[in-house]
């Protein structure tokens, strides 16, 4: 892709507007009894016994005992900081409200603005309180993407005065940081989907929380349902007396959604609205319509970057590979800056990403330097990355659609909605004051959909049925939806899954699909794993499935195509894609992943990386 370095800067126009808007910065508590104290010299007493000890080792002690004075008072101002910091969240002036609204009801809907502290802080007040405790259960915290789940245990184990997997732990994908100890439990919505497959009814949760709830992926739209059917049946359960079975009660959290939607959906009145905290943000809407956007992007970035005192930039742009272009442009050009310009790192976030990679993103940057963040939409809800006061907004993302006629799902680069562009916009006055550049007009934004369409609506459902199916719900078409999806769509699921013999003619889950829901992928490719082993071929397979879950293993750049064709005819096969991925794959391993050897022949060699992650995550279900 051409850019045009030279982009004139009157492109950005001020909107002079300021937005009032909310935070979602959500720090958390410190339990102050568990807080670690070093007590390693307990036992100076012996020492004064002892009638040849040398001065040389009392000035030790002595030493000893000062550097642990000093770290119980670093410990001390940390925790008296923190509780400084909750303290002044807006979701604090109202935990008693909270706390009592959860005691007195089933279910109820936070409203929380950005910045209110909601993700945070709920489920801390919740044990504070004496909502729960060892013997009392434990709190789940569903979160729709797995950075935001760590990052946000994380800082709740901070708050809490504990290790990280002990009293608060997390569990995503193939990454189980939790323990028997553990009474906050932030999880992926596809996770507790998971869990549900061996504990139908949730029993080892006293309270579910699913935040984000406006997000309405697939996962999520199930949980409602599923969290609503176990919270029913323990609640007669209990009701007859029946001591093995508790109450579960349902917080439902979101800064953006229909609240008297839930509440009717959820059989509840009670709706909390608590403020956000936020400082002024100023919107620069561009003045006319930006044919390219990744062009528009760049420009901007660098015009901040040279016009604008410091201050770290988040970009949204709608794909990994649009991400991996600006990167690389952004760095060529951090080379030849001006030395009394900040330098530049770039830190990228999108979900294909390495876990320990997106979490980079939070890392603090040396003095002198600026972090330009480039993501997805992935950065729009959830997190709060420090530092950044200026975001670029290309008002794009990308959308998966389901094509019922011809079987296919894809990925098409849409619009986003004034909710998301609302929720990009926010990340810029966490902080500070900052500036949104809106890399789209006032008319354009005026035209956006209010809310994106929900995944179920719109998706391939074969997944979700296959998931409902194993965890008993016989009557998909029956099921208690949010929205219910299109007859379409249904029928298509469950004629796939009966073409791949996942249920049989009358539509009940057979052993083979009971095997293939147990995999966190596709139906058919879990279909793949499965029969691979009687077919003796199980490493192509898995080869296979990991090739086929990144974007792509080929880069192609405009000036080059014809080049990086001709690069790619060495490893086409007779036998069809698969093959020829497999070939790449071989050659990659023969070359132990050279980054020379992968720039000749056009290899992404990120993604590459990714392919053998996943391998060696699926193995763990061989």
């Amino acid at each position: 892709m051409k850019i045009n370095k030279k982009r004139k800067r009157h492109s950005i126009s001020n909107d002079n507007k300021y937005i009032n808007g909310k935070d979602l910065d959500e720090p958390e508590q410190i339990n102050r009894k568990n807080l670690k104290v070093n007590n390693n010299i307990k036992d100076d007493n012996q020492f004064s016994k002892m009638e040849d000890i040398s001065k040389v080792d009392n000035k030790r002690i002595s030493h000893k005992k000062s550097n642990d004075s000093s770290k119980n008072s670093r410990e001390k101002k940390n925790g008296s900081d923190l509780i400084k910091f909750r303290k002044n969240l807006p979701i604090w002036q109202e935990r008693n409200n909270l706390v009592q609204a959860v005691k007195k009801n089933e279910t109820i809907i936070i409203m929380g603005e950005m910045g209110s502290g909601k993700s945070t802080q709920t489920p801390q007040f919740l044990v504070e309180f004496g909502l729960i405790s060892s013997k009392k259960g434990v709190i789940a915290i569903t979160q729709p993407r797995r950075v935001a789940a760590i990052s946000l245990a994380s800082r709740v184990s901070q708050e809490f005065g504990t290790q990280l997997g002990q009293k608060v732990g997390y569990s995503v994908r193939f990454d189980d940081k939790s323990s028997h100890s553990t009474i906050i439990k932030y999880l992926t919505d596809g996770m507790l989907l998971r869990e549900l497959l061996s504990d139908p009814l949730l029993l080892k949760y006293s309270i579910v929380i699913l935040d984000e709830a406006h997000e309405r992926t697939m996962r999520t739209d199930i949980l409602f349902g599923m969290v609503k059917r176990a919270q029913e049946i323990r609640k007669n359960k209990s009701n007859q007396e029946d001591k093995n079975y508790e109450p579960l009660k349902i917080i439902i959290m979101s800064a953006t959604l229909d609240a008297e939607k839930f509440a009717r959906y959820f059989n509840t009145s009670t709706i909390l609205k608590i403020p956000g905290r936020q400082f002024p943000v100023t919107i620069n809407y561009a003045s006319e319509p930006q044919s390219d956007y990744l062009d528009a992007a760049l420009t901007t970035t660098m015009q901040i970057h040279m016009d604008q005192p410091k201050g770290d930039i988040l970009v949204f742009l709608p794909g990994q590979e649009d991400i991996e272009i600006l990167e690389k442009l952004i760095n060529d050009y951090g080379t030849s800056l001006p030395p009394d310009k900040l330098k530049v790192i770039t830190c990228l976030l999108f979900a294909a990403l390495p876990t320990e990679q997106q979490t980079k993103v939070f890392d603090p940057v040396p003095p002198g330097t600026r972090k330009i963040i480039l993501a997805t939409n992935i950065a729009e809800t959830s997190i709060t990355i420090r530092g950044v006061q200026y975001v670029v907004d290309t008002a794009k993302c990308k959308i998966r659609k389901f094509n019922p006629r011809i079987g296919m799902e894809s990925l098409s680069i849409e619009n986003i909605s004034k909710n998301s562009a609302d929720q990009r916009m926010g990340r810029a006055g966490r902080e500070a004051s900052g500036v949104c550049y809106r890399l789209f007009t006032k008319d354009e934004y005026n035209r956006m959909e209010k809310d994106t369409e929900p995944e179920i609506k719109r998706c391939n459902l074969a997944p979700i049925i296959l998931l409902l199916k194993a965890l008993g719900i016989d009557d998909v078409l029956g099921f208690d939806y949010l929205d219910a999806p299109s007859r379409t769509l249904l029928k298509r699921a469950l004629e796939q899954l009966f073409i791949l013999k996942a249920l049989d003619s009358q539509g009940r889950i057979t052993e083979l699909g009971k095997k293939m829901a147990e995999f966190p992928l596709e139906p058919a490719y879990a279909k793949v794993l499965i029969v691979s082993q009687e077919m003796s071929c199980t490493r192509e397979a898995i080869e296979i499935v990991s090739l086929l879950s990144v974007e792509s293993i080929f880069f192609s750049p405009q000036d080059q195509r014809e080049h990086a064709s001709e690069m790619k005819k060495k490893f086409i096969s007779p036998f069809g894609d698969l093959i020829t991925f497999l070939n790449v794959l071989r050659s990659y391993e023969v070359q132990k992943g050279n980054s020379e050897w992968c720039h000749q022949n056009f290899i992404n060699r990120r993604n590459m990386k990714h392919v053998i992650v996943s391998m060696i995550l699926s193995c763990k279900f061989k």
